[in-house]
């Protein structure tokens, strides 16, 4: 019988196999287990970056608050950000982060809120940090605002909650208005016939057209919180230049990081900022010194006043947004509707320390100080160097107004004397108090006790003076344009013996102000001896020894020279060259506004002209301002009344250098600095550095 045996191969290849699988389980369990674990790892990742771009979010949603406070309001406690504070910084809702943001184990808050510094701080050009800021090369005054954000996620998989800390803070920026060459609240339009050369820092909150016959060199950084285009500002050709003008194919040149001035003209084009990678072609051309909306700038503006906006044409009416204009007009009580605090605390008239207002229906004048106390001064009326001030009636023809003028006369060098140098012997060198008649309390003339109620420039001027012209007429046409009526300054020259500027105190300088139009005759601040940019003594920038900082606003103002003789009443009457050392602040009518086919005339001609200037200069040593469309004087520019001087106009090197008219409005803007990641240590230790302390 035979016997059957068992195949030793056979019971080698169960076992191969076994062993095989089980190795394989346990290679396929180690990869299921590090595929779990790589998976846990990037959701722990992923939950990271979320929570970590929630605290940067939560940054940003405190930015807002915190740039809309700071838009509209000027005044705030150090700890007005603390929790339960009046300006706490809030948190967003609950919703507002996706499924895993864990609300009740998120937060953020404010630090303290310093104070402006009296000093300013200089935009260093030459920081790289520094090369796209709109305000480098420029003083400001700032002050940081530190937000702190905590950030929680919760993990879906039942893991450990994780948490980002995050800082950063606001610099709020507030600019002088001054800090500018040219400042524009609404589009500017750059068009000159001859070479204009600009020294100085350029904004506008508007769009910004160029172009220029014979050129326009830019010496210092532009901006605009719009585009920059070459050509018109309009599309009508009635309102193109003096009607239907040709484009001016002149070079437009910008300075790069070099310091060379770089044309915008490629081959016979202008690229702008239509250029569909304007942003970076203009970035690598001028190195952040032409700066447009594409590289976030924004608008410039006093805290609380609404951005200006132009008429809207798709209406019939003419509503444009001209919020600027509040800058000069007169105060507001406190139960007007439209009263609203922080706009009137930077209101001119509010600020002033001399008040002067003009009835130009009955032709009274009267005076007050900053806290309303009424001062007689109608024994300073008439005709002469000897007065400060004087009503006349028709005065002269405004050809670009079509109308007589009347005007009050305000005496600079005799304002100089009452301010500097008040003197009792006489009842015409000093700025006597105001009683009623029927004031059986009033102290007798000339006594101890009336000489202590006159004005007093050592305690009650501030360097501000406002003037205000009202109307008493019942007639809506003389109510808006306040019966064709201007104030007129005279007596400014400074080497003329009884004129000259007034200036007292620690912040030296005038600044004046009035809600009219505004005339400014023969040398302003200067003593009329001119010197071109041959000199180094360049009066289009350079200052007089001893000169001192001047504003003038005005709903519009208009130079006339020092040859101007009111008896002329035909158009082009011959000018003299002539000095005015002052930031100019006025208004304009827009190129095409209502339809009316005139052009603005652009910055060339944004200071008012009457005369016949050919073959004589004007010198300008300031800034020139535009915040607000005229409505006042809301005549529209023509060429047929004036013939335009040699535009030596220049940014003064005292306001280049921080010097600044008395209460000059400052310019609110913004930029996030000190973005730092950090530790739950470094998180608590700086709660626990905060002076409240909250214990959060």
């Amino acid at each position: 019988m035979t016997r059957e045996t068992r195949n030793p191969r056979k019971g080698g290849i169960t076992v191969a196999v076994l062993v095989i699988s089980t190795s394989m389980a346990v290679v396929l369990a180690a990869v299921l287990s590090h595929s779990l674990t790589e998976r846990k790892l990037n959701k722990r990742h992923e939950l990271r970056l979320i929570s970590k771009n929630a605290s940067e979010a939560l940054v940003e949603y405190g930015f807002a608050q915190l740039k809309h406070k700071f838009e509209n309001q000027t005044n705030f406690t150090s700890d007005a950000l603390a929790p339960g504070g009046p300006d706490e910084v809030a948190m967003p809702s609950s919703n507002e982060f996706g499924p895993y943001f864990d609300s009740s184990e998120s937060i953020i808050f404010g630090g303290v809120v310093d104070d402006f510094g009296s000093t300013l701080t200089y935009i260093d050009p030459a920081n790289p940090a520094n090369e796209f800021d709109p305000l480098r090369g420029q003083k400001v005054y700032a002050r940081n605002i530190a937000l702190y954000a905590k950030a929680t996620v919760n993990d879906p998989r039942g893991g450990p909650n994780i948490t980002s800390y995050v800082t950063q803070k606001l610099q709020v920026r507030d600019s002088p208005l001054f800090a500018h060459a040219i400042f524009y609240n609404l589009d500017l339009e750059v068009s000159p016939g001859p070479k204009m050369e600009i020294h100085g820092p350029v904004h506008t909150n508007g769009d910004f057209y160029v172009q220029g016959i014979a050129g326009v060199d830019f010496h210092y950084p532009v901006s605009t919180a719009k585009d920059l285009l070459w050509g018109w500002g309009t599309d009508e050709g009635s309102a193109q230049g003096s009607g239907w003008e040709n484009l001016q194919r002149g070079h437009i040149r910008f300075k790069n990081r070099n310091d060379d001035l770089v044309t915008m003209k490629v081959s016979g084009s202008f690229p702008d900022s239509t250029k569909s990678d304007w942003r970076t072609y203009s970035s690598e051309k001028w190195n952040g010194n032409v700066l447009t909306q594409d590289h976030g700038v924004e608008v410039y503006k006093p805290a609380a006043f609404a951005d200006y906006e132009s008429d809207d044409p798709s209406t019939p009416s003419y509503d444009p947004v001209n919020s600027g204009h509040q800058l000069i007009e007169p105060p507001l009580s406190i139960y007007d509707s439209d009263y609203n605090e922080t706009i009137e605390e930077q209101k001119m008239s509010t600020k002033a320390g001399l008040y002067i207002k003009w009835d130009v229906e009955t032709g009274t004048v009267t005076a007050y100080s900053r806290s309303g106390t009424q001062y007689d001064i109608s024994d300073l009326e008439g005709s002469g160097s000897d007065y400060l001030y004087e009503i006349k009636n028709n005065a002269f023809y405004d050809h670009r107004r079509y109308q007589w003028i009347d005007t009050l006369e305000l005496n600079m060098g005799k304002l100089k004397q009452l301010i500097e140098a008040p003197d009792f012997s006489s009842d015409e060198t000093y700025i006597q108090p105001y009683y009623s008649p029927t004031d059986t309390s009033a102290p007798a003339k000339n006594s101890t006790d009336w000489y202590n109620a006159a004005y007093d420039p050592a305690s009650l001027w501030n360097g501000i003076v406002y003037v205000e012209t009202e109307t008493s007429s019942s007639d809506s046409n003389d109510q808006a344009r306040l019966n064709y009526s201007g104030v007129r300054l005279w007596g400014g020259e400074t080497d003329q013996t009884g004129q000259g500027i007034p200036s007292r105190g620690s912040d030296p300088g005038m600044t004046l102000a009035t809600n009219n139009a505004l005339y400014v005759r023969g040398h302003f601040n200067a003593d009329g001896v001119m010197h071109n940019s041959a000199s180094s003594y360049n009066s289009a920038t350079v200052p007089e020894v001893g000169e001192v900082p001047v504003s003038l606003y005005g709903d519009s103002i208009t130079i006339q020279s020092v040859n101007w003789n009111d008896a002329v009443t035909s158009k082009k009457p011959t000018a003299a060259s002539t000095e005015v050392a002052a930031a100019i602040v006025s208004g304009l009518i827009p190129s095409n506004a209502a339809n009316n086919g005139r052009s603005s005339g652009g910055v060339h001609n944004f200071p008012r002209f009457l005369e016949k200037w050919s073959g004589k200069s004007l010198y300008i040593r300031g800034s020139l301002v535009c915040l607000y469309e005229s409505e006042v004087d809301d005549s529209a520019w023509r060429i047929d009344y004036y013939g335009a001087p040699a535009r030596n106009w220049g940014f003064s090197e005292q306001f280049l250098s921080g010097t600044f008219p008395p209460g000059t409005p400052l310019l609110r803007t913004y930029r996030r600095v000190n973005y730092k990641s950090l530790s739950a240590s470094e998180f608590q230790a700086a709660i626990d550095d905060l002076p409240w302390n909250s214990g959060l």
